[in-house]
């Protein structure tokens, strides 16, 4: 049977993990999916044996959470995120950092303490790309620790997916930040995203950016842009895989890496 926790159950990659479960695992898997923003009665995500609404640091969400099947669980797949984005990963203060690890990073460690997970799945991207440096501001510190965690020895198994662009809620809040950024062009310092946006409109300018990030991934891994088919295939190559800490997937293009990507070695001037 076996038991199976989505926290962000409504986004992109939590859609893909339900989906995979369901593939790999059959109806007999029982998923609880949780998600958090405004409350819906009723509301029910689709596929999930149990939904549960609330603030996944809220200790009463994880105590109603781990009263479904005391605490234990094969998978935990944690696919929600939160912090400032929308300029360069070398600007963010270490306030940002501690305020996007709220959410994006700290409850992974509790939930894997609080409760019994076999394996715990977390989501990362390809974020020392030179578009991901000039704009991915505080999740790319939030990013990069999930990463180096996911490679130390715990409690539970540790796997991460790593996915390059995908239309998600997260890539809609950068692009409406960056247009909001763009008005006040001579504010913008990194010189690869200025560069978008001199001499056009604001519209034009995010369209090229998005753009300039496909064509960075296509040099860069081969394919672009990732879709949920892609994120799907990539959930049910981490069931089948024996050895990989990092599932990557860009465009349709999957494989599989042990280490993680470290901004030290990559991020070491404005681009």
């Amino acid at each position: 049977m076996g038991y199976f926790l989505v926290i962000g159950g409504t986004g992109v990659m939590g859609t893909a993990a339900i989906q995979a479960v369901r593939a790999e695992f059959g109806e007999e898997a029982i998923i609880v999916a949780n998600w958090y923003g405004k409350e819906v009665p009723g509301f029910k995500i689709e596929k999930a044996n149990h939904t549960i609404f609330g603030d996944i640091t809220d200790p009463k969400c994880v105590n109603e959470i781990k009263a479904i099947s005391s605490g234990k669980f094969d998978y935990m797949f944690y696919a929600t995120a939160l912090g400032e984005v929308g300029f360069p990963i070398l600007d963010t203060t270490p306030e940002q950092v501690a305020q996007s690890n709220k959410l994006s990073f700290n409850p992974i460690m509790a939930l894997e303490n609080t409760f019994n997970i076999g394996t715990i799945v977390t989501y990362s991207t390809f974020y020392t790309l030179k578009h991901q440096q000039c704009s991915y501001g505080a999740m790319g510190y939030s990013k990069e620790a999930i990463e180096k965690w996911a490679v130390l020895p715990g409690k539970s198994k540790r796997l991460c997916i790593r996915a390059g662009l995908f239309e998600s809620q997260s890539s809609r809040g950068i692009k409406l930040l960056l247009r909001k950024t763009a008005k006040h062009i001579e504010d913008i310092k990194s010189p690869l995203l200025r560069s978008y946006f001199e001499g056009v409109s604001t519209s034009e300018g995010i369209q090229k950016f998005e753009k300039g990030i496909i064509n960075e991934e296509l040099e860069v891994y081969g394919d672009s842009p990732t879709n949920q088919e892609s994120l799907y295939q990539a959930h049910l190559r981490m069931f089948k895989s024996d050895n990989a800490v990092f599932i990557n997937v860009c465009g349709g293009k999957i494989w599989e890496s042990q280490e993680p990507l470290l901004l030290k070695d990559h991020v070491t001037a404005p681009v």
